[in-house]
Formats: C-alpha cells, sequence, structure tokens
C-alpha cells in the first residue's frame, strides 16, 4: 500500500527527463567512447544532471557498462575541474 502524500515534493522537477531515440544511442557510443558527463552535456547542449539522470536509466537497464573512471569519463582523468 502506498503512503497518502502530503506537500508532495516532486525531485529534478526542472530537468528534462525527455530524449529522442537517436540522442539515446548518441550517448550510448559517447559513454563508450569514454566521453564525460560533462562533454556529452555539451554536445547535447544539456544540463549534466540530465546526462546523468540518462546514464543512471542506462545503467539500470543494463545498456551501458560501468567505467572505471565512472561519470568523468577516459577522456578528463580528473585533468579538468567542472564548476
Amino acid at each position: 500500500m502506498r503512503k497518502k502524500r502530503i506537500n508532495t515534493y516532486i525531485a529534478c522537477e526542472d530537468l528534462n527527463h525527455v530524449w529522442d531515440e537517436s540522442e539515446v544511442i548518441a550517448f550510448d557510443q559517447m559513454w563508450c567512447e569514454g566521453l564525460c558527463i560533462y562533454e556529452i552535456a555539451e554536445a547535447f547542449q544539456r544540463d549534466p544532471d540530465e546526462v546523468a539522470i540518462l546514464a543512471i536509466d542506462r545503467a539500470c537497464k543494463r545498456m551501458i557498462k560501468p567505467r572505471g573512471t565512472g561519470a568523468l569519463g577516459a577522456t578528463q582523468k580528473g585533468q579538468k575541474k567542472w564548476a
């Protein structure tokens, strides 16, 4: 049984969670190539948080593999600090 909610809070309501199928395919490729979340966000002109949510979704569905370098990917290796 679901708990009745009073004063509902929606997390990340201001983020765009909608992706076109071609964007998802491109994201998967960029992830496999080792691009970091920030580079992928720049390529799509999206908020990095939106890309992170897509990465979580794709990982949960086992459509992308975890990377040793995580969200920063192979291309950054901690060389740049993102604001």
